[in-house]
């Protein structure tokens, strides 16, 4: 299987001043043994979180990421699975295997845009997103296939199915839920959902200040709804 298109194994244990959107050279990227930002998975894990490059923080450094700031004020270990460019399949598969791997005391996810898919190839699963890029760059038949066979009421489908894979998986784990939909645009609600003030316009990341805000808004959240 090759190394191409960046999968997680590719950057574990490694540290890099690039990563997806961010080619300023101005940031760390540190990856853990699994090539997730956070702390070592040699680590009683207390908060998993889980999305795309919004939760990754592409643009930030490693002490600069929402779930960074998060964990540093409820003083956890965490994880950040975070993965550019990454959909909501994504975020479900790792879910299913990280939670029952860690027993992580919260589960924090962000969901991503419903359009974004994951697709099964020769090379591991990929991201497939409106924008053609990574493996679809170089496999535009596959690209287009995929792209005829998207719409909304599907994305919206697939969104409810992965929600209720991941709300699964967490109560059989004991771990409680937290996730925000501010990517959504499906009208989902339940008890578990706290968006908070992200609000970030499409094809930018939050700032380290945003972040900061938005890890304050969540504690105060999780705190004053019994989560911890």
């Amino acid at each position: 299987m090759s190394n191409k298109y960046w999968p997680l194994e590719s950057r574990a244990n490694k540290a890099f001043t690039r990563s997806g959107s961010d080619n300023s050279d101005l940031n760390t990227y540190t990856y853990n043994e699994d090539g997730y930002r956070g702390d070592s998975i040699n680590a009683n894990i207390d908060l998993l979180a889980v999305g795309c490059s919004h939760t990754e923080g592409i643009g930030v450094n490693d002490n600069q990421t929402w779930p960074y700031y998060t964990a540093k004020i409820l003083n956890f270990n965490h994880i950040n699975a975070g993965f550019t460019g990454r959909s909501n399949d994504y975020i479900a598969r790792t879910v299913t295997e990280l939670v029952p791997k860690y027993s992580p005391k919260i589960v924090s996810v962000m969901y991503t845009y419903p359009v974004r898919r994951e697709y099964w190839s020769e090379y591991g699963p990929q991201p497939y997103a409106p924008q053609q890029w990574g493996y679809f760059e170089d496999y535009p038949d596959k690209w287009k296939a995929f792209s005829e066979l998207s719409c909304a009421e599907e994305d919206k489908n697939n969104f409810i199915k992965n929600h209720s894979i991941i709300s699964m998986v967490c109560k059989l784990a004991g771990s409680k839920l937290v996730w925000n939909g501010s990517f959504l645009d499906v009208d989902l609600q339940d008890s578990n959902r706290f968006d908070g003030s992200y609000k970030i316009e499409h094809g930018t990341h939050a700032t380290p200040e945003q972040n900061e805000k938005y890890s304050e808004e969540l504690v105060a959240y999780l705190k004053s709804n019994s989560y911890i």
